[in-house]
């Protein structure tokens, strides 16, 4: 059994505080002072024998001021920012010790975009072999606002302590004495139209809100399943004694505009522990890496790519049956869309994010080289699987008709570096994403 030593933690330590308020100035001094000490020297890092020359495209930009500036939207899934992101990637990745990352990363959490910057360190700490056992806070702390209901970020953002357990506190005092003759009934029948709240406990907020009817209690673990097992850990209970938690409610069943009827799955389609796995799926088998070199093939990355997906469809599909909308709906370029999409979510500068509306048509917007690529490509992967072979652009013949070819098919599917038809798969995927959210190419500055 491995412990973590000094260094190690030393080392979580840093992980933790370098992404503390991410959208903000960084604020510890010694890694302010060890940012500006960054020179690029060749030396400082170890590339394997054959690496892409955006580390030395992003460096240039750098030098020239055209990086994504902070405060900008960054996306993942737009071109010009996917080169310059994995271009900081390789300054973490290829560093060749800990003092030499360390420093890369203090540079860029001082200059460089913040969406960018985090997804750079999480590719790195999640891949570099030397960093068993350390990790980032999880996504959905670092950047709430892409996984919580904007309601909940506006109220999070403005919260006050004082004001609010002064408000509490007035509030009890106040009920205690309208309801004090009938305190003696509310002990036994509290569940009706009055409340006495003499008798609440701190952390029964659902009650002081008046939603104590509408939630359960905490002997049915309200807030997690297995907060039995950490209320039990004498460990847990004296690491979080001087601790103050809030709890506030983001309903997505009853406050949420209902867009439209399919607006009812939202509780599903933006479940903040389901969207960080699919995130984290992506981070793990970040389909730009090359599967020889960060090990990703031996995992049959392909076909693992298949069967994730496969698995999240399936499990979309029993949340549709149990609402009574059917099968999913076959997708096509040509035909209205019915239901449109309208997120409950804000970017880290206060911008919503767009919408689609009811009876898209996806054919009408958006760029129509990007249309045709795509269609083009699905037509390629319709004739690879009539034909039952698959001609590589060496020449190579595959036979799709053998169970192990469902890695080829994957790769291709995901647009992975490995897959076999650079011309037609590579980086659909990507332009696929950027057709749906209007982006071209060339632009740098998207919403």
């Amino acid at each position: 059994t491995k412990y973590a030593d000094k260094d190690f933690l030393a080392k979580q330590k840093f992980l933790f505080e370098i992404v503390y308020r991410v959208e903000d100035p960084l604020m510890f001094e010694e890694y302010i002072k060890l940012g500006k000490t960054f020179t690029y020297h060749e030396e400082d890092y170890t590339f394997p024998e054959h690496h892409s020359e955006y580390m030395k495209k992003f460096y240039n930009a750098y030098k020239y001021g055209v990086t994504l500036p902070k405060g900008e939207y960054f996306g993942s899934l737009a071109f010009t920012h996917f080169e310059q992101m994995y271009g900081l990637f390789e300054f973490f990745y290829y560093a060749k010790d800990w003092d030499v990352f360390q420093r890369n990363v203090c540079w860029a959490r001082m200059y460089f975009n913040e969406g960018m910057f985090v997804q750079a360190l999480t590719l790195a700490v999640m891949h570099r072999d030397d960093f068993g056992g350390l990790m980032l806070p999880a996504v959905y702390e670092i950047f709430p606002q892409y996984f919580f209901n904007s309601k909940f970020i506006y109220e999070a953002e403005k919260f006050d302590f004082d004001v609010w357990s002064k408000y509490a506190m007035y509030e009890k005092e106040y009920k205690d004495f309208i309801y004090k003759d009938y305190s003696k009934y509310f002990k036994e029948f509290d569940n009706y139209y009055y409340f006495y709240t003499k008798d609440f406990k701190l952390w029964q907020w659902w009650k002081l809100m008046g939603m104590g009817e509408h939630w359960y209690a905490e002997e049915h673990f309200m807030m997690r399943d297995n907060m039995y097992m950490f209320n039990k850990d004498s460990k847990y209970l004296d690491m979080i004694k001087d601790v103050k938690m809030f709890y506030m409610p983001v309903d997505y069943t009853r406050d949420v505009y209902f867009f439209n009827k399919e607006s009812e799955l939202s509780y599903f389609t933006e479940d903040v522990e389901w969207n960080s796995f699919w995130y984290y799926f992506n981070m793990e088998y970040f389909p730009y890496m090359d599967g020889k070199e960060f090990g990703l093939k031996k995992d049959r990355r392909g076909e693992y790519y298949f069967y994730v997906v496969r698995q999240m469809l399936a499990r979309y599909y029993m949340e549709r049956l149990s609402h009574g909308f059917g099968e999913i709906p076959e997708f096509s370029f040509f035909t209205e869309v019915e239901y449109g999409y309208d997120p409950q979510l804000i970017n880290y500068n206060g911008v919503g994010y767009s919408y689609r509306k009811n009876y898209y048509e996806y054919e009408t917007y958006g760029n129509f080289d990007y249309m045709y690529y795509i269609i083009n490509f699905f037509t390629r992967v319709e004739e690879i699987i009539t034909q039952g072979y698959f001609k590589t652009y060496d020449g190579k013949m595959i036979n799709m008709r053998k169970p192990e070819s469902i890695e080829y098919l994957g790769d291709i599917m995901q647009g992975n570096y490995d897959n076999y038809d650079k011309y037609f798969a590579t980086f659909w995927y990507m332009y696929a994403h950027m057709y749906f959210a209007h982006i071209d190419d060339t632009e740098f500055y998207v919403h």
